[in-house]
């Protein structure tokens, strides 16, 4: 139309850049995808590695065409890098001041109208501060009968200082200075030795502690308190013969006459003396010892006996043994007229190794409780040591008849066969869970030789044939079971094979079995009337065996030299000698054993392949000198 410009219709962006002419409508716009991505802003910064908030950091968007690089700046014309500010902490502070709160005692006054008492009284509160995110608590101490709604003053939350965003922190609370909470000033007095060393610690300079004022109500509750130590109203009774005289001239009763037992009462009361005493009733037909509670009422001179029920005691719960009442010192028995005036139990009557008499039922005092000492000594003048003796009640136990375990017959297990002189129904043997699991694949093995027993235990005499066989000892230590096993020889014509099956093996006329510590080279062992004797061990044996030397006493170093030297006092030029004759300065494991058998010393083969493998370190001899030094000979 005449006088109206022509407007262009708005196009998409991709129109110059690609070329394209689109209009600007829903579904013809499309994001260049070489165009940068617009990141979000970081807030966070992280230190130590945890997250702290810093400044906003804004990227730039790069251009899509590149522009000339700036001009080079100088160093001193580079601005620093900007930083948080926030210190280096190896805690966050949630962390470092967890559970540490500061406390201020404080006050404020608040206006009291229409009372000529007071004007204002002094409401006195604590001041907490939470450290960990400096939040406020104020509480209000109780008092008795005050009449004012006290306790929690202001809930814990963090305290707007202004309309600015800051909140109250450590350093806007001081001693001797004022500081307002939502429009109410407390006065800060004083605060605890931690606040005072915290904020000493902060360079913050602490006033003294400063003392609450004084209110008013309460100078006038001290000032109307009654002197009753001074001036007494009304004036305390007497009790002495004048006095009792004066009241029955002036016609008293003659029951008021008597002393005075409320005071009594009233000064004792809830005081009782604790006593631990035994009853010995043996004597009698199904008697036994009991032990029994004597309690001693100080405000009426009563007494009360009570049971102590012991766990399977056979008896009946009846606690009471007597009701709490005056205890005559001697049994009274029934008679015409009455028993007339008697004589009670008192506290001086209740000393420690004396008897009383119950009723015809005499009772050891043999102990008393804390109270009770502390009480004799403080008001009878006793002391500890010659009053209150030790008094031993508790006799030692017979000793308990054990059931005969009958001879081992042979047939199955030792263990198995047990459990039928254990318990009327058999149970099976529990094993041992944690050896097995910690020496499952672990398995001692020795060489051995059938030999004849000199003792007459093994019945069995080899032959010429089983004296030159040669058999494998292994010993499991799982379930300490022995096996052996005689290697094949062809030249022998010995198949060879199994000669006992793993099982447990007894040792001849004892019910033990045999164990790994029972085996080392040089010992003979008795399987089945069978003696066999035990030469040698494998690498791994002596090696498993020195590792445990408590347990294997022939396998550690220590223990065996110590054994020797003591054996070999008074034979040291027959020892030196003997290994001059046999090898010369170096010797070998068969004639270190040699020598010390040729000087009279009793030593087995295991004693001697223990201090040949720690003195040769793996060669195949030792030095004499060495051995003879490891033994206290000096040369």
């Amino acid at each position: 139309r005449a006088g109206v410009p022509h407007v262009a219709p708005e196009r998409s962006p991709l129109s110059a850049t690609m070329g394209v002419d689109l209009p600007m409508l829903p579904g013809m716009s499309f994001r260049d995808p070489r165009e940068p991505v617009a990141k979000r802003a970081q807030t966070l910064n992280f230190i130590n590695g945890y997250a702290v908030p810093g400044e906003r950091t804004r990227r730039a968007a790069p251009a899509v065409h590149p522009e000339p690089a700036p001009a080079p700046v100088a160093p001193a014309q580079i601005a620093p890098k900007r930083t948080t500010g926030l210190p280096m902490s190896t805690l966050p502070k949630f962390i470092e001041y967890d559970r540490k709160v500061l406390r201020w005692n404080a006050f404020f006054k608040e206006t009291v109208s229409d009372n000529p008492i007071e004007n204002h009284r002094v409401r006195k509160c604590v001041v907490y501060m939470y450290l960990e995110d400096e939040s406020v608590y104020v509480g209000e101490p109780r008092q008795v009968n005050s009449g004012i709604s006290q306790g929690s003053f202001l809930k814990r939350h963090r305290i707007p200082v202004d309309d600015n965003g800051r909140f109250f922190s450590w350093a806007d609370i001081a001693v001797g200075a004022p500081v307002t909470f939502y429009g109410r000033s407390f006065y800060v007095v004083s605060c605890d030795q931690f606040t005072r060393e915290f904020l000493t610690s902060k360079g913050v300079d602490v006033q003294d502690d400063e003392p609450f004022p004084d209110d008013q109500i309460d100078l006038y509750r001290t000032s109307m308190r009654k002197d009753t130590v001074n001036f007494p109203y009304p004036p305390a009774p007497r009790h002495d013969a004048l006095a009792a005289y004066v009241e029955a001239a002036a016609g008293a009763p003659s029951h008021t006459l008597v002393a005075d037992k409320l005071e009594k009462f009233l000064a004792n009361d809830g005081k009782v003396l604790r006593f631990f005493a035994v009853w010995d009733d043996r004597g009698a037909m199904y008697g036994e010892k009991r032990p029994f509670v004597v309690h001693y009422y100080l405000a009426d001179d009563s007494v009360e006996v009570l049971e102590v029920a012991e766990p399977n005691g056979g008896r009946d719960p009846f606690p009471v043994f007597l009701k709490r009442q005056p205890l005559p010192v001697t049994r009274q028995s029934a008679r015409l007229g009455g028993v007339g005036k008697t004589q009670n139990v008192s506290h001086l009557d209740l000393r420690i190794g004396t008897t009383i008499n119950v009723h015809g039922r005499e009772f050891l005092i043999h102990d008393a409780d804390q109270f009770t000492k502390g009480w004799y000594v403080a008001n009878e003048g006793f002391t500890l040591e010659d009053d209150f003796p030790f008094v031993e009640v508790n006799e030692q136990p017979g000793p308990v008849p054990q059931n005969a375990v009958p001879p081992y017959n042979g047939f199955g297990g030792f263990a198995d066969s047990l459990q039928n002189c254990v318990a009327l129904i058999p149970k099976p043997v529990r094993p041992d869970f944690d050896k097995q699991m910690m020496y499952t694949n672990t398995v001692l093995r020795f060489k051995a030789v059938m030999v004849g027993d000199d003792t007459g235990i093994a019945k069995y005499v080899p032959t010429e044939h089983d004296v030159t066989r040669e058999f494998i000892v292994s010993v499991y230590l799982s379930n300490d079971t022995v096996a052996v096993f005689e290697p094949p020889d062809r030249k022998a014509q010995v198949v060879g094979g199994k000669f006992l099956e793993r099982q447990e093996a007894l040792k001849p006329n004892s019910p033990e079995k045999y164990t790994a510590v029972d085996m080392y080279a040089g010992a003979k062992v008795v399987l089945f009337s069978r003696c066999f004797l035990l030469t040698e061990a494998d690498g791994y044996t002596h090696g498993f065996m020195e590792q445990h030397g408590p347990s294997f006493p022939r396998s550690d170093f220590a223990q065996v030299i110590s054994r020797l030297a003591q054996l070999v006092v008074g034979k040291e030029e027959r020892v030196v000698r003997a290994f001059e004759s046999i090898g010369g300065p170096s010797v070998d494991e068969k004639q270190l054993q040699r020598a010390l058998e040729l000087a009279g010393v009793d030593v087995c083969a295991q004693e001697c392949v223990t201090v040949f493998r720690r003195l040769a370190g793996g060669a195949d001899v030792v030095h004499a000198k060495d051995v003879t030094s490891e033994l206290g000979i000096v040369q």
